[in-house]
């Protein structure tokens, strides 16, 4: 059902823009290596730590836009996951990363010493000055 939700929800958003004349053209749109998946809501929620982030911008028309970013998660056991808004009203695209584990099973390997790295195409935009928004943190703007 939240699937079901989530791909209502990303349809209106989509048909909102296109009666605008601008669709943007996100990576997201489909399954990406981190997206929620069904089951989810059985798991254990819990935070990441961002260690460092950066967007990367390919010369291309239009261009394509890439987050780059460290992280460290509670435990080896847990599974990144990353929610992707579409831009708002103010051009923000807010992505929220936390990390989920088994919810009764407790994991015996140690935190890792060194962050893990993940890299998320967020695809294409339309004309606009945009900025991208990582758990509440700006990690850069760029102009399509």
């Amino acid at each position: 059902m939240k699937t079901l939700n989530r791909m209502l929800s990303f349809a209106f958003a989509a048909m909102l823009f296109s009666a605008c004349g601008t669709t943007p053209t996100p990576a997201f749109e489909s399954d990406y290596p981190y997206s929620p998946q069904p089951g989810d809501s059985d798991m254990r929620r819990d935070e990441v730590t961002i260690d460092s982030a950066s967007l990367m911008l390919a010369e291309s028309e239009p261009i394509q836009v890439t987050l780059n970013f460290a992280y460290f998660q509670p435990t080896p056991c847990h599974q990144l996951r990353v929610e992707v808004s579409m831009p708002d009203s103010q051009n923000h695209i807010n992505l929220k990363a936390y990390a989920l584990t088994e919810r009764d099973k407790a994991c015996t390997l140690m935190a890792l010493a060194t962050p893990l790295d993940a890299s998320l195409n967020l695809g294409t935009f339309p004309k606009g000055h945009y900025s991208v928004w990582l758990n509440d943190a700006m990690v850069g703007e760029f102009d399509s």
